[in-house]
């Protein structure tokens, strides 16, 4: 009888024993994370501007829910591969990055927006933000897009540094459970040339948009052709691109496989053919109909004034008429 007692006082006391283990080895109760996008636009390339967007993310089932009131953020980067673009063009304001209210919403206020010193060396974005609206339970959102220059060929070394903190309404540290950081390395630049020409134009060949695609469809990076239809756009070296030329009221045209090998590589030039006022990358009955119902009217800034010469005409008609039926992007 005895030994049966002990034995049963000695299972209960390890199940008791057990029990905070239990609940030590639960999940946590929230869970945030910083987060540094890939990049979001331009290209990583040698005296070209590329963007990452930064940010906060907070996911709890704690009752009550955990709020967050403010961040402050250290990322370390490599000045001799990358250099921040001023947000403001003012380095004297101490506005270097471009505060989004993504996370925050629009009571965001900024103690802390430069570039100095990271605590324990190097270069880093020193942002420190807070707001004056109900602390934010559960939300991912953008606080900071960044716009990076590439100095020099290398890997940027983006870290968030362990000094990067999150705070709730009573002042209190909130843990940072994760970051993630892309490995981005800029590389020497390489260049595509060409020409594009608008039919019929009156105002000239500037202002049309080029694109450059990357073998995965994302945008690498865009400019505009200058007043003779003449552009260059800077790509990292080494890719294969599709290159696109877009301007209201015509129709689109494209040239895939351009491989940069060398410093830069001309693709030659062509013409745009007028006539899709709607934009749907096809000269048809709904273009010509569109043309007719504007017809004698001011259209200056237009589509439907495919000519640019100020008024909807027999010109930009004859123009439509003349590629109906065609449809983009027509080959470069």
């Amino acid at each position: 009888m005895h030994k049966k007692r002990w034995s049963f006082v000695l299972v209960l006391a390890m199940l008791l024993a057990l029990l905070p283990q239990a609940a030590t080895a639960q999940s946590p109760n929230y869970y945030t994370s910083i987060i540094v996008s890939d990049i979001t636009s331009g290209a990583p390339v040698v005296g070209n501007a590329f963007t990452t967007d930064v940010s906060l993310s907070i996911v709890n089932n704690a009752t009550p829910a955990l709020g967050i009131m403010g961040v402050e953020l250290w990322l370390r980067f490599d000045p001799a591969i990358v250099e921040v673009d001023d947000a403001d063009n003012n380095p004297a304001n101490g506005t270097q990055v471009h505060v989004s209210t993504g996370f925050f919403g629009p009571s965001t206020v900024v103690a802390v927006n430069q570039v100095e010193a990271c605590p324990g060396g190097g270069q880093c974005v020193h942002l420190v933000l807070t707001h004056t609206g109900a602390p934010i339970t559960n939300r991912t959102g953008k606080i900071a897009t960044i716009t990076w220059g590439g100095m020099a060929a290398g890997p940027a070394n983006l870290e968030v540094l362990a000094e990067t903190v999150v705070a709730d309404a009573n002042g209190d540290e909130v843990r940072v459970n994760s970051t993630t950081v892309p490995a981005i390395n800029v590389v020497e630049a390489g260049r595509i040339l060409g020409k594009v020409e608008r039919q019929g134009t009156q105002v000239g060949h500037g202002g049309t948009r080029i694109i450059a695609y990357s073998s995965g469809g994302g945008v690498v990076a865009e400019t505009l052709t200058n007043a003779d239809g003449s552009f260059e756009i800077v790509v990292p070296l080494g890719g294969t691109y599709l290159v696109q030329a877009v301007h209201p009221g015509y129709l689109k045209a494209q040239r895939s496989g351009v491989y940069v090998v060398g410093a830069s590589v001309n693709i030659g030039w062509t013409v745009l053919r007028g006539g899709d006022i709607n934009g749907d990358n096809n000269v048809n009955i709904l273009d010509i109909v569109g043309i007719i119902n504007r017809f004698n009217t001011p259209g200056l800034g237009d589509p439907v004034d495919i000519n640019g010469d100020g008024v909807v005409n027999l010109f930009d008609l004859t123009i439509a008429a003349g590629n109906f039926g065609r449809f983009g992007p027509l080959s470069w």
